[in-house]
């Protein structure tokens, strides 16, 4: 299916923008001269009338390998998830109490351990 592209101002069902002889004439020349021709065919002005009004086919996307047989509602078995938790969190709960509380119990373990090993002859 054909499309035009999204954008384009159109005055009387032509775009603003039309292509002039010229130009399509010169592209054409272009597309012969890089196949090794010297004149141009009906082909070439064909494909330059078509690069040159960006009128392009909407081309499938591409479907990785394993998901051939999924529909357009399916997910991708490889991007699944789960559900978390949105409860706020309790209001009586210090987060940086706790961690501090913590780290003051870490430490005093870790001095208590250097002590020992210190006294061992």
């Amino acid at each position: 299916m054909k499309n035009k592209p999204r954008g384009r101002i159109e005055v009387r069902g032509k775009g603003v923008s039309a292509i002039s002889d010229e130009l399509l004439e010169q592209r054409a020349g272009d597309l012969a001269q890089e196949d090794g021709r010297t004149a141009p065919t009906d082909a070439d002005f064909k494909k330059a009338r078509q690069e040159l009004s960006g009128v392009t086919e909407d081309l499938a996307p591409e479907v990785p390998p394993g998901d051939e047989n999924l529909t357009s509602w399916n997910e991708n078995a490889d991007i699944g998830g789960h559900a978390v938790d949105t409860s706020p969190p309790d209001q009586d709960v210090d987060v940086g109490l706790e961690l501090v509380q913590e780290g003051v119990e870490e430490a005093d373990m870790e001095q208590r351990r250097a002590a020992k090993d210190e006294d061992r002859p």
